[in-house]
């Protein structure tokens, strides 16, 4: 008599359609500003190492602030830490109509790093709270997916907002009648309802986040001192690593690609990140079924490959096609190697230091932006941005070198996957 087959576990459930949704909901309005931002500093009188500097410092706040997260997130739960970084994104978003100086925007990209570390650990444990085990890194895949279709959506409609001639009536409606928003007028473009826009769809995310409930399994965290060893995690410190040299790359895309690609006749840069975004989304609808059954090794190194082939491919870009091209290569490196990296993490850790795990992760992300916009912006100012394309492009290489090599001693971290619950 043949045994019978053991019923695979569910791969999707209303936690993780509703945690999908809202990281969907908070990436696309937190990337209105990666084709936008850097043109309105420019207007406010930044200068293009200015522009990295306040690119950069966003991540240097989220730097600072995700050890506390991930603490939290563990110590009293992943929904109220949630609540609290999208009720900061909406706060923020309407800050950004009062500023009058380049100075005044330092200060936002602050409070914009701290909801953006707030958001990402808890909704990040919280999503590995309600994956399956055995098919975690499908789930991670398709959750991720929403960063892609945000990325497909969200700069294009930054782009277009700022730029939509039927916006100038609404915009010196809304300064005339509130004096307040007045901050945000930056000649012909509209910069005020770009705002106002992030900050409501940040309000829709904010009710959709309260109507769940608490993922923490019970126990976790509770009673834990707030003390060195509990705002870190060990397991994390490796995947950090590589985390920060491939965010070089993410770096130059997000603060240098809109103004190179200006330059270079692609008045709207979003269309550039819709290219990445449906690559990414190709790839990890492709690919999700298959991290769980190899090793994650197997999709994290030519993931970085690819997104330093991307930067060498921006870095001797003439013509827009050349952008588009190494857009594709960037969202096929981004669309193997995040999913697979973090699953690998959630794999190898246990379920009470998952929020710190995750929060020590991507520190390594939130130093590589920071470190990456500020080293970048002096690169460009003294080089031009090919070279700061180059140098992106030799830091992913040596994340993939630097892999390679570490996991030829650690040969845990290439054998296939053995989850924990």
């Amino acid at each position: 008599m043949t045994a019978p087959e053991s019923t695979p576990e569910p791969l999707l459930s209303a936690a993780v359609v509703r945690l999908t949704c809202l990281n969907f909901l908070f990436f696309s309005v937190y990337l209105l500003y990666f084709p936008t931002l850097p043109f309105f500093i420019e207007r406010l009188g930044g200068a293009k190492s200015e522009i990295g500097l306040l690119i950069g410092m966003s991540s240097l706040a989220s730097l600072v602030a995700r050890p506390f997260v991930g603490y939290a997130v563990d110590a009293y739960g992943r929904r109220p830490v949630m609540l609290t970084g999208l009720a900061v994104f909406v706060l923020n978003a309407l800050l950004y109509n009062v500023v009058q100086s380049v100075a005044s925007v330092a200060v936002l990209r602050l409070l914009t790093g701290a909801s953006m570390a707030i958001f990402v650990t808890s909704a990040s444990a919280s999503i590995a709270d309600v994956a399956a085990p055995s098919r975690r890194g499908e789930v991670m895949s398709y959750y991720g997916l929403a960063n892609s279709l945000a990325f497909a959506i969200g700069p294009a409609l930054g782009g277009f907002i700022i730029h939509a001639g039927w916006l100038t009536g609404f915009d010196d409606a809304l300064t005339s009648r509130m004096g307040w928003l007045s901050g945000a007028e930056t000649g012909e473009l509209h910069f005020t309802s770009l705002f106002l826009f992030s900050a409501a769809v940040g309000v829709l995310a904010l009710g959709i986040a309260a109507l769940g409930g608490e993922t923490r399994p019970t126990g976790v965290g509770a009673g834990r001192k707030l003390d060195l060893g509990n705002l870190f995690s060990r397991a994390g410190v490796f995947p950090a690593s590589i985390n920060f040299a491939s965010s070089f790359v993410m770096a130059s895309m997000v603060t240098f690609m809109p103004l190179f690609a200006r330059d270079h006749g692609l008045e709207n840069a979003g269309s550039v990140f819709m290219v990445y975004a449906g690559m990414v989304i190709m790839m990890r609808l492709s690919l999700g079924r298959y991290m769980d059954r190899y090793p994650r090794s197997w999709f994290i190194v030519p993931g970085i490959a690819s997104l330093s082939l991307s930067m060498i491919v921006m870095a001797t870009a003439s013509h827009p096609a050349q952008m588009f091209v190494a857009a594709a290569f960037f969202g096929a490196g981004a669309g193997s190697f995040q999913p697979a990296m973090m699953a690998l993490l959630v794999d190898r850790c246990a379920p009470t230091e998952r929020g710190r795990a995750l929060s020590t992760f991507t520190l390594g992300n939130d130093l590589g932006l920071s470190m990456g916009a500020l080293l970048l912006g002096v690169v460009v100012e003294h080089a031009g941005f090919r070279a700061a394309f180059s140098v992106s492009a030799t830091m992913a290489g040596l994340g993939a070198l630097f892999f390679v090599i570490a996991t030829q001693r650690a040969h845990g971290w290439r054998q296939p996957v053995v989850a924990r619950a």
